[in-house]
């Protein structure tokens, strides 16, 4: 696959020839005169923005290639991976796209293999989950675009443990009774949460019989990652580069914001590498 790093390689011109001038940090040079045809080219070294090409490597040239009729971002390389996989059919094996701001660049023979899969493990409700709801926000505003990483969310459902005799850690979950607003009166109560929940209980009923359903995705057997993972914790001693079940993820803190979680991404794209 070639697929250049930053559409600031990428150089676009109406006329193609060995020793015309290009920008000196181009490395690819379509040419969109009469046939499209996209070069591999190098500049003769030197000073100044604009050098002579002194070599010229054709890459595609007309019916193998696909200008993508609308406008896409052009930093998001997993979807356009996967975008322009699904597009090569029979000759076509490379597409080109231009970006809302006009920068353009091209995947060639894309293989949907470099693309990274990240699960996104967490708990509802609320739906989307804090979690879930964060990430879609930074790949939708494009902060991760040059990871080529792609999320799934795998998340578990509070609700199907609602009962008589249970109680969630706080009211925000929106479900039945809450550790933080009533009452446990009931014989064995069923505390669904975190260790937090649990100790929390313990702390506010001293030798009172309970069960326990820990829903932390670190520990929960349902959620047992199958991949390289996100997940939150409220314990801030978690936070960070983890181990869970043999997958290599990153642990934010229960609260952590955008940036935070941003920052965690791009940590644990820099661990699957050196992997």
């Amino acid at each position: 696959m070639i697929f250049p790093e930053d559409y600031k390689y990428v150089g676009a011109a109406s006329e193609a020839r060995p020793g015309d001038p290009i920008y000196f940090s181009t490395r690819y040079l379509i040419h969109f005169g009469g046939e499209i045809t996209i070069y591999r080219v190098e500049a003769r070294a030197g000073v100044g923005f604009m050098r002579p090409v002194r070599s010229m490597e054709p890459i595609a040239s007309g019916d193998t290639i696909l200008v993508y009729p609308e406008t896409v971002d052009t930093r998001n390389r997993a979807m356009l991976i996967e975008l322009a996989s699904s597009l090569c059919k029979g000759r076509v094996n490379t597409v080109i796209f231009r970006g809302p701001d006009e920068h353009i660049t091209f995947v060639h023979d894309p293989d949907p293999a470099a693309v990274t899969e990240i699960e996104i493990l967490d708990v509802v409700p609320p739906r989307p989950s804090w979690l879930v709801s964060v990430v879609g926000r930074l790949v939708e505003a494009g902060v991760l675009g040059d990871l080529t990483l792609k999320f799934r969310e795998r998340v578990l459902d509070l609700r199907r443990f609602e009962g008589d005799d249970v109680y969630f850690p706080c009211t925000a979950s929106g479900l039945g009774r809450s550790l933080d607003r009533d009452r446990v009166e009931v014989d064995d109560p069923l505390i669904v949460g975190c260790e937090v929940s649990r100790e929390v209980f313990r702390d506010m009923y001293p030798g009172k019989n309970f069960r326990f359903l820990n829903t932390c995705p670190l520990s929960n057997d349902e959620l047992a990652p199958k991949g390289p993972f996100i997940t939150r914790c409220c314990k801030s001693e978690r936070s960070g580069i983890s181990w869970s079940r043999g997958q290599l993820g990153v642990v934010v803190h229960w609260g952590d914001g955008a940036p935070k979680i941003a920052e965690a991404i791009r940590c644990l794209a820099e661990e699957l590498k050196r992997g």
